[in-house]
């Protein structure tokens, strides 16, 4: 199931503006939110939230008994679900970002 998220932008203009709305020929989907000045968080809509162990693994190209150790350790940010081990998408990708 896609889901699709829709932002509106209020913006008040001076009266004695000139303003032209140019429509682009296609419609895009930029999927970049802007958190920061310097910071983008992007947004697949199209990639699922969670990822299992061989999911992760696959994305990562390591092996899943590396996951699984990484996991036992405390290595990576997961969660246990009814004896399941999940991964959010956004918490990986950050915690890639900011791993040395």
């Amino acid at each position: 199931m896609k889901q699709y998220l829709k932002l509106e932008l209020l913006v008040e203009l001076p009266a004695d503006l000139e303003v032209e709305l140019i429509k682009p020929p296609t419609p895009q989907v930029d999927n970049t939110i802007i958190v920061e000045p310097d910071k983008k968080i992007i947004v697949d809509l199209d990639k699922k939230m969670t990822m299992s162990v061989d999911e992760l693994a696959e994305e990562l190209q390591i092996s899943t008994s590396t996951i699984y150790t990484m996991v036992r350790q405390n290595e990576i940010p997961h969660k246990k679900v009814r004896g399941r081990i999940l991964f959010h998408r956004p918490t990986i990708e950050e915690w890639l970002m900011n791993t040395e």
